[in-house]
């Protein structure tokens, strides 16, 4: 009997061990698929990994949105500075969620209302139960007008996939 348990332990240790890993790679930071095509031409297919994006200008917002009890501080970078940095040619961007959700917004729309790619909401890194891993936001407190429900739409969260037209 104590070595049928001694093997079951054995077992049983190795099973944690494997589920445990599983669960590690499923906590690293998922990263955004952008797709499209440069100023000059060229295809570009990329995945930027967060700390990629965290070595993009930053900029810190603070607003209130429908979804949070209060006001939160957002921190990222502006959705004009990744397209300029990526040289994207950008008449229109299709935005993508994890559960498949997306918007299409024009560039005058993001040239409007400066969306920020957010990676950090209060400090801490945005994860995909809290509408990570990156999350759209407009700044209600500096554009008003952008709590209609169209605009509201266009902040999409548990973003994943940017697709540039």
């Amino acid at each position: 009997m104590p070595r049928a348990y001694s093997k079951l332990m054995m077992c049983y240790l190795l099973f944690s061990i494997g589920l445990f890993a599983a669960f590690g790679a499923w906590s690293k930071p998922i990263p955004l698929a952008i797709t499209g095509q440069s100023l000059s031409g060229d295809k570009l297919t990329l995945e930027l990994a967060r700390d990629q994006l965290e070595q993009l200008p930053q900029t810190t917002l603070s607003t209130h949105l429908p979804w949070l009890e209060q006001s939160a501080t957002f921190e990222g970078v502006r959705l004009l500075t990744l397209i300029e940095h990526l040289n994207l040619s950008t008449r229109k961007l299709k935005l993508l969620a994890l559960n498949d959700y997306s918007v299409v917004i024009s560039h005058d729309y993001i040239t409007q209302y400066n969306p920020l790619l957010a990676i950090k909401k209060d400090g801490q890194y945005l994860k995909v139960r809290d509408y990570g891993p990156y999350w759209l936001i407009i700044s209600l407190n500096e554009h008003p007008a952008a709590e209609e429900t169209k605009h509201l739409a266009n902040m999409v969260w548990q973003l994943t996939v940017i697709e540039a037209h």
